[in-house]
């Protein structure tokens, strides 16, 4: 692994909140973790859940680039390595467009990532050892624990997803790889979603990811568009 100062506090804010204070007289590469998270922000400033147990932190990715499909090549690296670790996992883990990572059809985590210039910083969110409760349970969440029935180490998981991340980069510069690897463990697609491009939510057949990222869906008329931004809101019909 490269050179990097991790830092780990029983509670923060917000590990991405953490990083930024951090960053002001750091400039070396961080790994900002913590054990709960009172103000967790997602992707479009949606709530992120981070109770005791779980994974939740944020690091750095030194890169001159602005890739497009960023989110996805960080979801290829996470769920390849969790597969890797815990093989159980393999047959029923997806990639939820563009940021998050299902079990069978549950979320087992997310990510965030934004771009500055010469780097990358990721926030990773990932239900391991936390307890499914009504509040999580409402979003359809899962956790690693209730899958495998032993606990996870969530130290060594931290060091394990960014050293994947971190061997991965030059794919950075061959987004064929990744983007065939998150097309093949799509999650929803083939099917009918609704789908929010920040309009009227409109209902879509999933067909896949072009190579900058973007989202292949069939419209009911049969138009084909490529969605860049947005969120897939449920899935109608698997099959």
């Amino acid at each position: 692994m490269k050179e990097r100062s991790y830092f780990y506090y029983d509670v923060l804010d917000s590990t991405m909140l953490e990083y930024k204070r951090l960053r002001e007289y750091h400039s070396g590469l961080i790994s900002v973790r913590t054990g709960s998270q009172d103000d967790g922000v997602g992707r479009d400033n949606h709530i992120w859940l981070s109770p005791p147990g779980g994974l939740w932190f944020t690091f750095d990715l030194k890169y001159s680039g602005i890739v497009s499909s960023f989110a996805l090549f960080t979801g290829y690296c996470v769920h390849r390595e969790l597969c890797r670790l815990f093989s159980p996992l393999e047959d029923k883990l997806q990639i939820k467009w563009t940021n998050d990572i299902f079990y069978d059809g549950k979320k087992l985590g997310g990510l965030l990532c934004k771009s500055h210039p010469g780097r990358y910083t990721i926030g990773v969110g990932l239900n391991t050892n936390n307890e499914i409760d009504e509040e999580l349970g409402k979003f359809g969440a899962i956790s690693m624990k209730s899958i495998l029935g032993a606990d996870i180490s969530n130290e060594e998981l931290c060091y394990n997803l960014i050293n994947a991340v971190e061997k991965s980069e030059r794919l950075l510069s061959h987004e064929i790889t990744y983007i065939t690897y998150c097309n093949e463990h799509l999650f929803g697609k083939d099917c009918f979603a609704m789908i929010d491009v920040g309009t009227t939510p409109f209902e879509a057949e999933i067909l896949g990811i072009d190579l900058k990222g973007a989202l292949i869906v069939r419209k009911k008329m049969g138009e084909i568009i490529n969605i860049h931004t947005g969120s897939i809101l449920s899935i109608e019909a698997f099959s």
